[in-house]
């Protein structure tokens, strides 16, 4: 083919291209005008009740894809795990067994963010199924609601406190306070033998600030021993712990006892039935005389009359009462030194005089004999 024929095509191509273009816009001016010819390719435009319905399907199928995405969106969140529940075991380093008893064990430990030495203690939920409210936290445990009643602001300086607390499923984590060096009033005075007066009297000041306060609360402790008060053999300042088998205070009697049957009071015994007040006196009367004699008062509160006397193994003050003539604890609420319900505006009063009185409602100091041994009914 010559070069000029190419050429020749080449032009006459780019005339068809121009051709085209040109005849396509000619139809379109020509449509525009008449409107009649539609170009291929071409959309021509809706009329007004198909625009309505395409719009309202198109709305439609926009409002289903936003109702999938959600639902995916949710599928996705609930399949993702919970969060996890705290681990002691994040927060605490447990250490060596302090102690084990009937209520669990205790383990010496401390916090990992700060080193403050605690005390774990391990509650089986067998041991207790008992639930309170407290306002804001719901129903708790029974030893962990009362003890968040007793320890909250502003808390008492003679009452453990608790700074912490786990549920799992078969046991409860409590998390307690922790003096060193320390140890129970009952191993204190296994080793260094009874406590002389004035730091019976020390102690004793010091317990019923611990109850006044827990009073205040509206809780009962009901097993007051020397056995749950911790004391600093330093500074020999003491703690009240252990409020498992305590309840909410309340006026009328109760007719149930949970405790240590020897620090029972009396009338629990005869009539199984008992108050809070006076039956806190007995307990807290049984156990000073128990750290000034090493012994328990009396051969057992069911024997205790009207009659009984009390007899001190060891020289005391001139006047030692600790419960004298009481037939029943319920008595000690008509003469009471130490009573928690109104006798005594100040603790402190106990430390008046050479006196050590307790629950004494003893006309007669020459009622309360010296010598070996121990009297009752």
């Amino acid at each position: 083919m010559s070069k000029a024929h190419m050429c020749e095509r080449r032009a006459s191509g780019r005339s068809r291209s121009r051709s085209v273009a040109f005849t396509q816009t000619s139809a379109l001016d020509a449509d525009t005008r008449d409107g009649t010819t539609e170009l291929p390719g071409y959309l021509a435009p809706l009329s007004s009740e198909l625009a309505d319905s395409v719009s309202t399907d198109q709305r439609k199928r926009k409002r289903k894809r936003k109702r999938r995405s959600s639902s995916q969106q949710t599928a996705s969140t609930s399949s993702r795990r919970p969060p996890a529940k705290r681990s002691r075991r994040d927060v605490y380093a447990k250490g060596p067994l302090l102690g084990r008893g009937g209520f669990g064990s205790v383990f010496a430990g401390i916090r990992r963010s700060d080193g403050l030495p605690v005390a774990i203690k391990y509650v089986s939920k067998d041991r207790t199924h008992t639930r309170l409210k407290v306002d804001g936290q719901g129903r708790l445990p029974l030893e962990v609601a009362l003890m968040t009643r007793v320890t909250s602001a502003p808390a008492c300086p003679s009452v453990l406190q608790l700074l912490d607390w786990f549920d799992r499923p078969r046991r409860y984590v409590l998390i307690l306070e922790r003096l060193a060096p320390c140890q129970d009033l009952q191993s204190f005075c296994e080793e260094n033998g009874c406590l002389d007066e004035r730091l019976a009297k020390k102690v004793l000041v010091q317990l019923i600030a611990a109850l006044k306060h827990c009073e205040s609360r509206g809780v009962l402790h009901r097993d007051v021993k020397p056995e749950n008060l911790l004391i600093s053999t330093e500074s020999q300042n003491i703690k009240l712990l252990d409020f498992g088998c305590g309840d909410l205070l309340k006026r009328s009697a109760y007719k149930y006892f949970a405790g240590t049957p020897a620090y029972a009071p009396p009338e629990w015994l005869r009539r199984h039935r008992y108050n809070a007040t006076p039956a806190t006196v007995w307990s807290v009367g049984v156990t000073l005389y128990n750290i000034l004699c090493d012994r328990f008062p009396f051969r057992g509160a069911q024997r205790v009359t009207s009659k009984s006397r009390l007899i001190f193994t060891r020289k005391l003050s001139t006047v030692c009462m600790v419960f004298g003539c009481v037939p029943d604890s319920s008595e000690a609420n008509k003469g009471s030194i130490c009573m928690l319900s109104g006798c005594v505006p100040d603790a402190s009063e106990v430390h008046e005089g050479p006196v050590c009185m307790v629950s004494g409602c003893v006309p007669d100091a020459s009622e309360v004999h010296e010598g070996p041994g121990c009297m009752g009914d």
